[in-house]
């Protein structure tokens, strides 16, 4: 019977959420606590130039967020211009000279507040911290501990794995195929930070290109992993052109413009190439100090005052050489030559990637700002008597309700972030219950998993004791979904050992 071959039509409608650039990166910038957010303005200031800080400026006299009970809602103290949820304008003829987007920080004689909590241990030490994460046979522990410790001072290794099992056998008396090292290397590799454990800068920068594209808890945007793509292959077939900063060739590879070639090698450029660079830390650099992201003050009359701690965080503004050069480029546009339209292009770009910045700090601030004020209305009479017993066990519902942001936003905020309540640190996780989803997307209490995973531990054979991927699929078995890493971290917190040592 002969072939038929038909065309047909047909319509769907289909609706998806994707977020501007804008929220993508005030997103990013609400899970920095304050100490990370400030590199990163450091390191966008050294990026755009378009991009500049106001040190030697008249100051205001405070911007900082002062909450009393009576303190209206919009009033946090920072001086927003336009609609921060906007997408930045191209056109820039509309500034006068004192009129351009600026981010104040606190005023001139803000205390930053900075508390020592002891030494941090080694790097090493914070590798092999890591290791919980993954049930290891006592070999593969033996083999992962020997990588952690060859590891040089940029955090490679520098030997062939050939070498290593050599070493392993005359040194630990462990006799283990190529494989197994490989396997192991592999398990280090997807320690942090990221490129850990490479045995080439090529390798390296794969692995770190690698963990974004592939990043569960931080899916990219599909314009950033095109990007990204783009980077992996100039890194994996055409890293020779790359080193040689060949850009003429690698545009005809790649088939893309000089415009996107540059911004492809500044992209690639951010990533870390010695992630093990803090090896060599003395112990003293290693002493850590825990900032809060709020300061909270209560006065006997029952008054309670939040401010935001800024830390080094200077005031932010577009440069007005740039505002000027694109307004020379705009008065004449038509009679541009190439190298000038693209000049035009460039500096449009840089403004509009600073005005965006800016915006996204502001809202930033604005955000944690409302956030830990719906905190401290549903927790008042604990930030006042400080007694656990008055804390109230919140569900990120609760405040999203009273701030007006979305759940997701909460999380974000509360995730990494601590208070200073009158001189003691309280981590925002603190206020809230540990709740997990179960199989039927509904909350449960994390404190009754801890439960569950007690009672499947005890009921296991001590001569063939459940693995943690056993333990999930036991969990799923009672209606409760969570990933492998998840039941590893609740086994350490309660004090369980790993499979191997709980092997009779």
């Amino acid at each position: 019977m002969p072939q038929v071959l038909t065309q047909t039509q047909s319509q769907h409608l289909e609706q998806q959420l994707r977020l501007s650039q804008q929220q993508l990166q005030l997103v990013k910038l609400l899970e920095m606590p304050i100490a990370e957010f400030e590199q990163q303005v450091k390191k966008e200031l050294m990026d755009n130039p378009a991009l500049e800080d106001g040190a030697g400026e008249e100051k205001e006299n405070d911007s900082d967020a002062v909450l009393s009970d009576e303190i209206d809602k919009n009033d946090t103290g920072i001086d927003l211009y336009g609609d921060s949820e906007s997408e930045a304008s191209s056109d820039f003829s509309v500034y006068g000279d004192d009129d351009l987007p600026v981010y104040m920080s606190g005023h001139a004689g803000e205390v930053r507040n900075d508390f020592l909590v002891g030494d941090s241990g080694s790097f090493i030490e914070y590798l092999e911290s890591q290791m919980m994460n993954y049930d290891l046979q006592k070999d593969e522990e033996t083999i992962l501990k020997y990588l952690i410790g060859s590891l040089d001072n940029r955090g490679f290794i520098d030997r062939p794995v050939a070498t290593i099992v050599e070493e392993l056998a005359f040194k630990e008396y462990l006799y283990v195929s190529e494989r197994d090292v490989e396997n192991v290397l592999t398990v280090l590799q997807s320690f942090d930070p990221a490129g850990i454990g490479a045995r080439s800068t090529q390798e390296c920068l794969l692995l770190q290109i690698d963990r974004q594209l592939n990043s569960i808890d931080e899916p990219v945007s599909e314009l950033k992993e095109r990007i990204l793509i783009l980077e992996r292959r100039i890194i994996k077939d055409y890293y020779d052109l790359f080193i040689n900063k060949n850009k003429e060739k690698l545009k005809e590879k790649l088939n893309v413009s000089a415009i996107q070639i540059d911004a492809l090698f500044e992209d690639i450029k951010k990533l870390n190439v010695n992630p093990g660079f803090a090896l060599n830390e003395s112990s003293a650099s290693r002493v850590q100090s825990q900032i809060p992201d709020f300061i909270v003050e209560t006065g006997l009359e029952g008054n309670i005052q939040i401010r935001l701690n800024s830390g080094e965080v200077p005031r932010l503004h577009v440069s007005k050489d740039y505002i000027n050069q694109l307004k020379k480029f705009q008065q004449d546009p038509d009679r541009l030559t190439r190298s000038e339209k693209e000049g035009m292009l460039y500096t449009r770009q840089k403004i509009d990637a600073a005005q965006m910045f800016i915006e996204s700090v502001k809202q930033r601030r604005r955000t944690l700002y409302e956030t830990m004020k719906a905190i401290v209305d549903l927790q008042r009479t604990f930030f006042l008597t400080k007694d656990e017993d008055d804390k109230v066990r919140l569900v990120l519902e609760d405040v999203a309700k009273r701030s007006g942001y979305d759940v997701s936003t909460i999380s974000r905020v509360c995730n990494s972030k601590c208070a200073l309540l009158d001189g003691r640190i309280y981590p925002l996780s603190s206020f809230f219950k540990l709740t997990r989803k179960n199989a039927d997307g509904e909350e449960i209490d994390g404190h009754h998993v801890k439960e569950m995973l007690s009672e499947i531990v005890a009921s296991e054979e001590k001569s063939n004791p459940y693995t943690d991927e056993k333990i999930v699929e036991l969990m799923k078995e009672k209606g409760v979904k969570l990933a492998r890493r998840t039941i590893a971290k609740y086994r350490v917190e309660m004090g369980i050992p790993s499979v191997t040592n709980r092997r009779g």
